[in-house]
């Protein structure tokens, strides 16, 4: 009791008590080290392969993947049905908590962190943007991001052929963490000088300067805006007659290979850019800290001491066993569940508090 008592009071975040860890790290006698040592789901209960929380994310995910751009139904097949069941769940909540902009050829939902760069370069205060934001992650956390994110579903994906997976020692993961808010400072210093100068009237110059980064300092290296507005608006080669079109790509190549180098980097460390690069992952983990959903251990089952197989399957590398049972208060949890689905010891659980 009074070890569990000590856990709870010290810990305060995913960085700040590395005594912890590296007690348990030396009381470790059974400690799986890879992945390939976690537990599978067996190949004699086929209806668990089909019928888990794994499976309906990956569902989830593909969906909101096409929804997101559901116009690209009604362009291909005109299923003007399936739009309007988008644009009703638009209705109701114009902006989720992801990257996604509403720039695209075919998008119908929109990111709050790309919605918030655009009324604010605009000379707007995002009043309803940011109250539906916090509702949203003080309820239901960073949810959307492991479940909804177009952008988490490509690196998800690219990731799942590789068992093995980097993790960086937690002194360096703490490190690179720290680039999204710098990231974050950057874009929304960027965003509010452009929107007072909109107001002032004299906008014309620092636009003029700041080029593509007036609209939306973060467009250029987002993922989301380059895959769904900079790759639809690029000429494509469709032989070698127009190959040549490449050579007006101009910046966009350099765009092309960053998105190209995450996707790669996902297959061996996940989710890298959602932990390191993403400001929006860091603006929302401000208010998705204490969410009403989030993960708890169970105290009679968990036994951190010889497990530490939930840390070894989440995506976003979270120290888990550093937190009280009662809440995992992590700003990087993205509530995927894999830590519950692969936990040998059903000590995962998720609470509503």
């Amino acid at each position: 009791m009074a070890e569990n008592a000590e856990r709870t009071d010290d810990i305060a975040g995913d960085e700040e008590q590395p005594e912890l860890d590296e007690v348990v790290e030396e009381k470790a006698i059974k400690k799986p080290r890879t992945i390939d040592q976690v537990p599978r789901i067996s190949l004699k209960n086929p209806i668990g392969l089909i019928f888990n929380t794994r499976m309906l994310r990956r569902v989830v995910q593909i969906l909101f993947f096409l929804g997101i751009n559901a116009y690209i139904f009604a362009s291909w097949a005109g299923g003007e049905e399936i739009l309007a069941f988008w644009e009703g769940f638009r209705d109701i909540i114009p902006t989720i908590p992801i990257i996604a902009p509403l720039e695209g050829s075919f998008a119908v939902l929109a990111g709050s962190f790309d919605t918030l760069q655009r009324e604010l370069t605009g000379g707007f205060f995002p009043f309803f943007t940011i109250g539906a934001m916090i509702i949203i992650l003080i309820i239901l956390g960073r949810s959307a991001c492991g479940w909804i994110c177009p952008i988490g579903t490509i690196q998800d994906f690219a990731s799942l052929p590789n068992r093995n997976k980097v993790r960086p020692a937690p002194g360096t993961e703490k490190e690179l963490r720290r680039i999204k808010g710098y990231i974050f400072v950057i874009v929304g210093f960027l965003a509010a000088w452009v929107g007072i100068s909109t107001v002032l009237g004299n906008e014309e110059a620092l636009v003029r300067v700041l080029g593509p980064f007036a609209s939306g300092a973060f467009d250029p290296f987002n993922p989301a805006y380059i895959v769904f507005v900079e790759f639809a608006n690029q000429n494509w080669p469709t032989g070698l007659e127009t190959l040549w079109y490449v050579t007006q790509w101009g910046w966009f190549i350099a765009q092309f290979a960053f998105v190209a180098i995450i996707v790669i980097a996902s297959f061996w460390i996940p989710r890298w850019f959602c932990r390191w690069i993403c400001p929006a992952g860091w603006l929302y983990g401000l208010f998705s800290r204490s969410a009403l959903f989030s993960i708890g251990r169970n105290p009679a089952r968990c036994t951190p001491d010889t497990c530490n197989v939930c840390e070894v399957v989440c995506p976003m590398n979270i120290r888990i066993r550093r937190f009280p049972y009662q809440h995992m208060h992590s700003a990087d949890c993205i509530l995927c569940l894999d830590c519950r689905s692969h936990c040998p010891n059903k000590a995962i659980v998720v609470r509503f508090s």
